[in-house]
């Protein structure tokens, strides 16, 4: 009996285990980033279908940008929705064939918005964080906007059968190995072109329920910067 006691004694004094080497309280913070989307507007070559809106690269925390990979799950995103300055070009002038029968149109040929975009590793198991030089991770991603008082999206997930994942690598790392430098890019090829296959939706709630509907597919094309800091 003293030795039970004894033993049990002892393991009261063992800390609990917290989870990796994250001390107990401490505080998980995003990792603030600057997002560079590459190409030159509408009509240059190549003609991305992704591009920024030619006013520079996004930067955390300026005018109201949100740039940054993601505390919990390590998933990268950049929102410029609460930005008066800040937008996103869209081109929807690459179509699917076949892919619209009820021949829905887009929002708009091609333009600027405000947007959300996000790719979550987390969901393929993967964390850009925790990725080594030259590695490469698939994922999902997703754009989201509004326009004339509508919301769309771009998805490219599991979810929406024939759409294809972002594809991120580790092209830089810092003095301690950790990667510092992203590129995000289409995991899809066709026609000879980089591009992914991405399903426009519109979505639409009535009586509260929340549903899709399809507005086709389109092919989307797009070379995504991303640095810490």
């Amino acid at each position: 009996m003293r030795k039970s006691l004894l033993l049990l004694a002892a393991l009261c004094l063992i800390p609990a285990y917290s989870g990796g080497n994250i001390a107990k309280g401490s505080k998980v913070t995003p990792t603030s980033v600057t997002t560079t989307i590459q190409g030159l507007g509408p009509d240059a070559v190549p003609t991305y279908r992704l591009q920024s809106d030619q006013l520079g690269s996004y930067k955390n925390g300026v005018d109201s940008v949100i740039s940054e990979i993601q505390a919990t799950f390590g998933d990268w995103e950049l929102d410029t929705n609460s930005s008066l300055a800040r937008t996103v070009f869209l081109d929807f002038r690459d179509p699917v064939p076949g892919s619209n029968p009820n021949q829905l149109p887009p929002p708009f040929v091609y333009g600027t918005v405000h947007s959300r975009l996000i790719s979550k590793c987390s969901d393929a198991g993967g964390d850009l964080r925790t990725m080594l030089l030259g590695s490469t991770l698939l994922c999902p991603l997703s754009i989201a906007f509004d326009y004339a008082g509508n919301s769309y999206a771009l998805r490219m997930n599991a979810n929406f059968p024939g759409t294809e994942f972002g594809l991120w690598s580790c092209v830089a790392t810092d003095s301690n190995s950790k990667c510092n430098q992203w590129k995000l890019e289409p995991s899809g090829e066709h026609d000879t072109q980089r591009k992914n296959v991405a399903q426009l939706i519109r979505i639409v709630t009535v009586r509260g329920k929340t549903t899709n509907e399809d507005r086709g597919d389109y092919y989307l094309s797009f070379v995504v910067d991303v640095t810490n800091p």
